[in-house]
């Protein structure tokens, strides 16, 4: 039944597919990589042939400027010889103009001498002594390239004839009288683009540009392009010395263009060549890439069909034998040449062995586990099956000839849940049967017997494969001891808050009375920081031991140590544990003596020693201990006159008859002060320090 609900669960949440869809996807998953490590490789394959175009077409550009720039220059060196002419120097410009004609004559060059402003003072195209037409003035930025380099390159101008686009190359002269002249040379753009057509590679198509930005020369279309502007996108990508980017030109054609702009000229030089070459490479690759990995798919499917067959008969027999294992038949040995397929088989057969070994693991933890577990399939929660230790928590016997999985009637029990008793049909057996669900409820069970059990319980309900309830499940843990120790903590808790409150009072007391007799601020301030240290030093010992007390010879070094060096202190005595009120009076008494010798008494020089010593007796029953201070080498010691703060703290710390009392003698050799305290009496430092008002210092 549950392998046929889990078959039919998977009928409906997850697709089927063969193994030959399988194997299909698997080849296709092996050959998908290697497609898209082709496709990586074309990708930089891509990127390589750009850069290299984009490299070539700035190198085109570079080479073609400097086949033009010669011949720029050779023009610059013409009219630098012509400049030197005699009769420029002289003012004879009908000879100079003989000169200039001789020149030129046979050629389609035209020398021009005008001034910075409109006025041509001769022309080789038209005879000496003819008016001359005037010219455009000069324009600011063109005075300025001439002022700083001494020699001007023009934009495309059109000459006598509309259709005649010129460029041309001017210096400055000296004139003989007045401002300087410009003397220029002229020449057709078309001698431009005949001399850079030897370094325009084939298929390329170059473009030469001024200023402006108007067409010098081109490779091709030169007569229709040249004095038109360049198409403005293509332009504002002309940034910089050189680089390369991609544009459309006049056709629609995107190209892959490189450009290199000349300092000599001022001249742009592009080289371009359509896009469309640059990547055609990269599409023969990829087709032929596509065409071979559908093929290889093709054959891998064929591959896949035929190898499926046999995996899908396989498949069909371990089916079967997974169904005859959930429906509990017998399952028989499966003969396969696929080996993973031959140890499911094999796996299915022991997995009918195993079943049934698990069965009885499971039924041995369920016995073992310190955990309290019930079953039920009675809709009223009266008949259980139940563990171990839920018999031993119920105070049930544990049998364990009888074997797991008989039910029980279940015990008359009382159950209180926050202070209120609960029915049986409320509980979480009962309430899992009815399809609730319950989680980590505390209860409290009373038994039979009178114990009384906590348990923290959870319950759910057991379900068909249909869904519906057949039975529930109870799992408890013990938690008594834990509730018990929850109680320990409150009375922890009060316990400590007690002891709070009387150590600030303490505290309060301490404070109050010191700084009431200090005679400074500072003074208080010190001696009340070394009270509450000394306090502090107390607890610290109690701490270590919980409060239950504190070792005497731990107290009196802990008491001493921060203030006094421990070589001129000697100890003796028995080991006495002083109960946790008495250590802290003594904590407060040998802290005062310790900063009174300190002051006035044996720890005051170099010489002095302090003694102390107790024993312990008993008395009327009751032990008894009794602590004797002896200060030696101190400076003398006469009477006292008033009683001071720390002569009163030990009176009245120890004055009670039960606790005991304390006696101080002030002989020549120094102070001796003797504690006589009851060890099991109540009365300590918070019961006889607090609300009393006191001196100073003890006083010598």
């Amino acid at each position: 039944m549950v392998a046929e609900f889990l078959r039919r669960q998977g009928e409906t949440i997850l697709p089927r597919r063969s193994a030959r869809s399988h194997l299909l996807g698997l080849i296709a998953a092996a050959v998908i990589p290697v497609w898209l490590f082709a496709a990586y490789l074309l990708v930089q394959y891509a990127l390589h042939e750009r850069s290299r175009f984009e490299h070539d077409a700035l190198q085109t550009a570079r080479q073609v400027s400097l086949v033009v720039e010669g011949e720029l220059a050779n023009l610059q060196t013409t009219l630098n010889a012509l400049s030197k002419s005699a009769a420029l120097a002289n003012g004879n410009l009908e000879a100079f103009h003989g000169e200039a004609q001789r020149l030129v004559q046979g050629t389609d060059r035209i020398i021009v001498l005008r001034d910075l402003g409109r006025n041509q003072l001769l022309n080789t195209e038209i005879g000496y002594g003819a008016d001359l037409p005037p010219v455009e003035p000069m324009s600011a930025a063109d005075r300025e390239r001439l002022k700083a380099s001494g020699i001007l390159v023009s934009n495309v101008f059109t000459g006598n004839n509309a259709k005649n686009y010129r460029i041309a190359v001017a210096i400055r002269v000296p004139a003989p009288k007045g401002e300087d002249l410009l003397l220029s040379i002229s020449v057709p753009t078309a001698r431009i683009r005949n001399v850079m057509m030897p370094a325009v590679p084939e298929g390329w198509t170059v473009g030469i540009g001024d200023h402006d930005g108007n067409y010098v020369a081109r490779s091709r279309a030169h007569e229709e392009m040249t004095g038109k502007p360049g198409l403005p996108e293509y332009l504002e990508k002309i940034v910089g010395r050189s680089g390369s980017f991609t544009s459309r030109n006049y056709e629609g054609t995107t190209l892959l263009a490189g450009y290199y702009r000349s300092p000599y000229s001022d001249w742009f030089y592009t080289a371009n060549v359509p896009l469309s070459e640059v990547q055609a490479p990269f599409w023969r690759s990829l087709a032929a890439v596509c065409g071979i990995g559908i093929l290889a798919l093709l054959v891998s499917a064929a591959l896949a069909y035929v190898v499926g067959k046999h995996f899908t008969r396989a498949t069909a027999d371990l089916a079967a034998r997974a169904e005859a294992l959930g429906h509990g038949r017998a399952v028989e040995p499966m003969s396969t040449s696929v080996k993973e397929f031959a140890a499911v088989a094999r796996a299915l057969v022991a997995a009918e062995r195993a079943i049934a070994e698990r069965r009885y693991e499971l039924e041995t933890v369920l016995e073992t586990v310190p955990a309290a577990v019930w079953f039920t399939y009675d809709p009223k929660a009266l008949q259980v099956i139940r563990n171990r230790f839920a018999a031993e928590l119920m105070g049930l016997p544990t049998d364990v000839r009888k074997s797991f999985g008989t039910p029980d009637r279940v015990i008359d029990t009382v159950a209180v849940k926050d202070g209120h008793t609960v029915s049986r049909e409320d509980r979480p057996l009962s309430r899992a049967m009815r399809g609730e669900l319950t989680d980590n409820e505390e209860f409290a069970y009373t038994l039979p017997s009178g114990v009384e059990r906590f348990l923290l319980s959870s319950a759910r309900p057991i379900r068909d494969p249909a869904g519906n309830i057949i039975g529930a499940v109870q799992i408890s843990l013990d938690i008594t001891d834990r509730k018990r120790g929850e109680e320990h903590r409150k009375l922890l808790v009060n316990e400590l808050n007690h002891r709070v409150k009387n150590t600030l009072a303490v505290v309060q007391a301490i404070a109050s009375q010191t700084i009431r007799n200090a005679t400074t601020l500072p003074e208080a301030g010190r001696t009340l920081s070394s009270r509450l240290i000394s306090l502090a030093k107390a607890h610290d010992v109690l701490t270590q031991k919980n409060w239950s007390g504190a070792d005497l010879n731990d107290l009196v070094a802990a008491s001493i140590k921060p203030h006094a060096a421990m070589d001129r202190v000697q100890i003796r005595g028995e080991k006495v544990w002083l109960p946790p009120h008495v250590a802290l009076s003594f904590a407060l008494a040998l802290h005062e003596l310790t900063t009174n010798a300190i002051k006035y008494g044996a720890l005051s020089n170099a010489n002095g020693r302090v003694s102390i010593s107790w024993r312990l007796g008993i008395e009327n029953g009751h032990p008894r201990l009794e602590l004797e201070w002896r200060e030696i080498g101190g400076p003398t010691v006469g009477p006292i006159e008033r009683k001071g703060f720390g002569t009163q703290l030990l009176e009245r710390i120890f004055k009670s008859e039960s606790a005991g009392g304390v006696r101080l003698t002030f002989e020549k050799s120094g102070l001796i002060c003797v504690f006589q305290v009851n060890l099991s009496g109540p009365v300590g430092a918070e019961a006889n320090f607090l609300g009393h008002e006191t001196g100073s210092e003890m006083n010598r």
